[in-house]
């Protein structure tokens, strides 16, 4: 769990670093959109990839982003770990991401509309 709780300072930190940024510094998208404005679109993208899951996958992201296992996140929701993998492999293709972590920083703040959060 110390993993976890050094993952969460980071973001926070970079968080606020992001907040604290000129204009200038930020990444040039090419687009003459505000940044608060990209950021919302980005976040829009991010729930539509999250959209796409099926429910067993979405139960198994939620668990993740709190920092379970995936063999907690299997017995938790009462599967067999193989199967959890294989949520979790298919979890990382539908999202683009390659590492918990990435998931974790990336979709953080990310959770679906029509599901009442755990």
């Amino acid at each position: 769990m110390a993993l976890f709780e050094m993952i969460k300072h980071v973001l926070a930190h970079d968080k606020k670093e992001e907040n604290t940024k000129p204009a200038a510094k930020r990444q040039n998208t090419g687009k003459n959109v505000p940044y608060e404005q990209e950021q919302q679109e980005d976040t829009q993208e991010k729930s539509a990839r999250v959209a796409r899951l099926t429910a067993r996958e979405y139960m198994l992201y939620l668990l993740l982003l709190e920092g379970y296992t995936l063999k907690e996140s299997a017995k938790q929701l009462g599967i067999k770990y193989p199967t959890a993998n294989t949520h979790m492999t298919a979890i990382y293709k539908k999202l683009g991401v390659k590492s918990r972590a990435e998931l974790i920083i990336n979709y953080r703040d990310v959770k679906r509309q029509d599901t009442p959060s755990m």
